[in-house]
């Protein structure tokens, strides 16, 4: 499945390249990110609804809580009760979220194999510019070894199988030196003339600076030996970190001070620090070019977000309404009743 879905979005990430994107790599991201956040917008709107929900039903379920605190099986049926009255599902907030992963999945296919993906290279073309490269001293085995390379490097189709399998960023090392040594491609004979002139107009380069193709590391023996190459993705990635709390903190429900909500479901603090931990996790295991589409949309989620709570009349501010059921000085509550779930119930 999620090779299929990043076949699509291969073809629409090389539309993009091909056409608004002015056959900049950056620039295609940008355009793709934009789409995506179009696409995702009615599942933002019902989470932001959700939300809304859940700061209109607070007092309530606060109510409820110190009510049935004693009897947890009666609180959760209640509670269940509330939610069925006011139509809010916890659960609702959650489908943007779990949208996002196979998307990310998806993605992170398109970028560390961005021939296979989005620019079509047939596979024997790649195995056979493999075995050039190699040959030339531009590649080294790797993963896959001297000996079971020289068994298999009459086979393109083999090689291609090999390096891709045992090294996940393989297509992005063989880009570099595509760049370095272009005439690896004029010699191929499997390539068309027009997909030769893609290779040679192809990096993953962003404003001509650094590569998107490189992976984060944290090693600081690595970092201070190639400064240029590894600073420029760990500040991709913690922009990224950064945005990502910005963005989901935009998006939480906030209710009075001490009064964290145990059933807010997504927009709650498990998974505000969740996110974070994700980002950092899947960036220091991918190319920077997913960190970079991270950043990105967390930036656009966080506009989109302040332009919809204008449009939509919606404040994430705390609201201290007026408690309309006071305690006396007694501790007790007036009246002899008090409404839960819309039903009057007698005080015990």
């Amino acid at each position: 499945m999620l090779n299929a879905i990043a076949l699509i979005f291969g073809k629409l990430m090389y539309f993009i390249y091909n056409t608004i994107g002015f056959h900049n790599y950056a620039l295609s991201l940008v355009f793709f990110t934009i789409v995506y956040r179009i696409v995702l917008l009615p599942f933002t709107i019902n989470q932001m609804k959700s939300s809304q929900k859940m700061k209109e039903i607070q007092p309530e379920l606060e109510r409820i809580q110190k009510r049935y605190k004693n009897d947890k099986e009666k609180l959760q049926e209640e509670t269940l009760k509330l939610y069925q009255e006011k139509g809010y599902n916890p659960a609702s907030g959650c489908l943007p979220l779990l949208i996002q992963l196979p998307i990310m999945l998806a993605l992170f296919y398109v970028i560390r194999m961005p021939m296979s993906y989005m620019l079509s290279i047939p596979a024997k073309a790649i195995g056979e510019m493999t075995v050039v490269s190699v040959e030339n001293g531009y590649l080294a085995y790797g993963n896959v070894g001297k000996e079971t390379y020289e068994e298999i490097k009459d086979n393109p189709i083999e090689i291609y199988n090999k390096f891709t399998q045992r090294d996940s960023h393989f297509e992005i090392r063989l880009i570099d030196v595509i760049n370095n040594h272009p005439e690896i491609i004029e010699e191929n004979q499997t390539l068309t003339e027009s997909k030769k002139e893609i290779l040679k107009n192809f990096n993953l380069k962003m404003f001509k600076i650094f590569n998107l193709g490189i992976q984060p590391t944290y090693d600081v023996k690595t970092i201070s030996q190639y400064p240029s190459t590894y600073i420029p993705p760990l500040i991709i990635l913690a922009l990224a970190l950064a945005t990502t709390i910005l963005s989901y903190k935009s998006m939480m429900p906030q209710m009075p001070e001490g009064k964290e909500n145990a059933n807010a479901g997504c927009a709650g603090k498990g998974m505000f620090w969740m996110m974070p931990l994700t980002t950092l996790w899947i960036g220091f295991s991918t190319p920077s070019g997913l960190s970079f589409y991270w950043l990105l949309n967390n930036l656009l989620s966080y506009v989109q977000q302040k332009f919809l709570n204008i449009f939509m009349k919606t404040d994430n501010k705390p609201e201290n309404k007026p408690d309309n059921n006071p305690v006396n000085k007694s501790g007790k509550e007036d009246g002899k009743v008090v409404k839960v779930s819309g039903k009057r119930s007698k005080k015990r």
